[in-house]
């Protein structure tokens, strides 16, 4: 992650713009007044900047789960604050930023017909796909950020049109995608075989990868592990309906880099392909959460917030883990929806207003995101003064 540590540092007022970079303001933790946290717009791109008092410094470095893509994006912007520093030292050394045009944005998703990779790591399987099809549309999935970073300069340097990324759990977002996807594919996923619970091929997310495909769109795992391979038989065996063609050591035509390291150490490979047999879509909410009602300010306490337990709901769970205040808002480091897909995000309550943001971009729809915001959303407008 991009930082710098330096034993003096004098900012101008903010906001302040430079080089096309708008430092919005600085809120103050009410937990931990060594605590702050800058707001950064540049472009489409909103995320925050740690500052965190030290002994003899200060350190300013990105705020997880606002890191924005490229990270070129977020070293450029800590470039322009160390030139407000003396003495610094960190790793900000600027590397080129591949373009963002084939970044997804969600808000704008209208694909009516896509082909899906999820874990797509080098992009080797992927970019080949997209080449040999230049009128099919594919998506890649990836939470690793270099790998995501490689694959959008090889989208520019390979000039390719039909080809977008996104970084994103793949389990919560198979819940909210559209049944338009022609091909699922899933290559040599993480086996896990001491935490099967942590895996990919569970029979709640198998159910939402079948939700997501068109009438005859096909699943298409591949794994070194027989393990995996025979426990994910049996998982696409339990559902009502399952056209499952398996294979071992076929041949393809696209080779991707995991499959090539396997195949120079003879390990076996194995392939279980499922089709769709529903004639019928299924049907699907909104892709992101929907705008919430005003949240009238009572008088809540910031210390009840992050005091608070963690609320554990039926399908759902949030936890606030601080409040950071400038002004009339609140910025509340959050967890929230699934346990077994957490999300991490910087709510933006406006006490006047009674607006709430989300510091990057709308969570997805999930029933356990939803349920996750109501829970905020009710939390915020108690009636809490102590403290």
């Amino acid at each position: 992650m991009p930082h710098f540590y330096a034993k003096e540092l004098h900012l101008p007022p903010l906001p302040f713009e430079e080089e096309g970079f708008k430092f919005c303001y600085e809120a103050k933790s009410l937990k931990d007044p060594r605590v702050g946290l800058m707001r950064v717009q540049h472009k489409l791109h909103d995320f925050c900047v740690l500052k965190i008092q030290q002994k003899e410094g200060v350190l300013l470095k990105g705020e997880k789960s606002t890191r924005p893509i490229p990270v070129g994006i977020l070293q450029r912007a800590l470039k322009i604050l160390s030139q407000c520093a003396k003495d610094w030292r960190g790793n900000l050394a600027l590397s080129h930023c591949p373009s963002e045009a084939y970044l997804i944005d969600w808000a704008h998703f209208n694909f009516e017909r896509f082909h899906l990779e999820i874990g797509f790591g080098s992009g080797r399987f992927l970019l080949q796909k997209a080449r040999a099809n230049p009128k099919e549309i594919y998506i890649g999935l990836e939470v690793h950020t270099p790998s995501i970073e490689q694959v959008l300069r090889q989208i520019e340097l390979l000039g390719l049109t039909n080809l977008y990324i996104a970084r994103a759990d793949a389990r919560t977002l198979l819940e909210v995608l559209p049944p338009c996807c022609v091909g699922l594919d899933i290559h040599f996923p993480v086996p896990w075989p001491k935490h099967p619970n942590r895996r990919i091929f569970t029979l709640h997310t198998l159910k939402n990868m079948f939700s997501v495909l068109c009438p005859n769109g096909e699943i298409w795992l591949r794994t070194d592990s027989l393990e995996y391979f025979k426990d994910s038989l049996e998982l696409a065996l339990n559902l009502p309906t399952c056209l499952a063609t398996i294979a071992k050591n076929a041949p393809q035509e696209v080779v991707s880099k995991y499959e090539a390291r396997w195949v120079r150490q003879a390990k076996d490979i194995y392939d279980l392909r499922l089709k769709n047999l529903a004639t019928s879509a299924h049907p699907k909410l909104p892709l992101l959460l929907l705008s919430s009602p005003k949240i009238e300010d009572k008088g809540l306490a910031a210390s009840y917030l992050w005091q608070a337990k963690p609320q554990m709901g039926e399908d759902y769970f949030l936890n606030i883990q601080d409040v950071l205040e400038y002004k009339g808002l609140w910025l509340l480091p959050v967890s929230l929806g699934d346990v077994r897909s957490p999300l991490n995000k910087i709510v933006i309550w406006d006490r006047k207003a009674g607006s709430l943001e989300y510091v990057g971009g709308v969570p997805f729809n999930t029933r356990a995101q939803r349920h996750a915001h109501e829970a905020l959303c009710a939390l915020l407008g108690q009636e809490v003064c102590f403290g």
